[in-house]
């Protein structure tokens, strides 16, 4: 079939296209109702059009801009499947292809960021993080807190006197803190990040406010409650120490 428009040709529009391939076999084995899976949906379609995006700008600046957005989608798709382990809904080796391939799109984007002032340019050179991570957001503590804070909440909610209404809300408060962080710190700009990162904070009150009504019945083992509101606690301490660098760095 012959190709219509000049992203087609990309490297990275293609294994976008790989990703988005390997994102819907995923989903097919999931439940919808998991916050993830719609995040995870609209990443992997938000990556390609904005990749599209960039291709057809002339303007470095929105270049700039299109590319820090699949960038951010990436990465946001990245922390989805990082949420599937958390949860114990996919094993480390199911999601281990489809994370392989986010950090060739990554480091592609990165390396297109670099260099916009040519029109295309899609080198890119393998990479790990200093911790030995795919991704640079896998080194950040409060990253790694919120995943806890994931697998903690899956591990309690057979333990709360609460609603389904009230569990699928703290399910969707506690995956925004999580994919915030990642598309935050996947930004190009100050800005952005700390636009992302206050979103995750407003996410992290939302979810303490939530458990406190979730154990408002008498919870079967109040030391595991407080084990879930200390991480909360940490993850909002630091995300307002991020917000205040990447603020100043703007």
């Amino acid at each position: 079939m012959a190709q219509l428009f000049g992203h087609e040709k990309l490297k990275v529009y293609q294994k976008g296209l790989e990703f988005a391939a390997i994102r819907s076999t995923l989903l097919d084995g999931l439940s919808r109702r998991v916050a993830a899976c719609d995040h995870l949906d609209r990443g992997a379609e938000s990556i390609l059009v904005n990749i599209a995006h960039a291709s057809s700008s002339w303007s470095p600046k929105d270049r700039i801009v299109y590319l820090g957005h699949a960038n951010g989608s990436a990465l946001e798709c990245a922390a989805c499947l990082d949420l599937f382990v958390a949860k114990s809904l996919l094993a480390p080796d199911d999601v281990g292809p489809g994370k392989g391939l986010l950090a060739e799109i990554v480091s592609i984007l990165i390396t297109m960021r670099k260099t916009t002032g040519n029109r295309v340019r899609e080198d890119h050179a393998e990479y790990r993080t200093k911790k030995g991570n795919l991704f640079s957001h896998e080194d950040l503590d409060v990253y790694q807190a919120g995943i806890q804070l994931v697998a903690w909440l899956a591990s309690m909610t057979t333990e709360f006197v609460c609603s389904a209404d009230l569990l699928s809300k703290l399910d969707k408060s506690t995956t925004a803190i999580v994919l915030n962080i990642a598309e935050g710190n996947g930004r190009f700009t100050g800005t952005d990040q700390a636009k992302f990162f206050g979103i995750a904070y407003k996410s992290t009150v939302q979810s303490a406010s939530l458990v406190d009504l979730a154990t408002a019945n008498g919870p079967a083992d109040v030391s595991r409650v407080d084990q879930g509101r200390e991480l909360l606690r940490r993850i909002a301490a630091m995300l307002t120490s991020l917000s205040k660098v990447v603020a100043h760095d703007s």
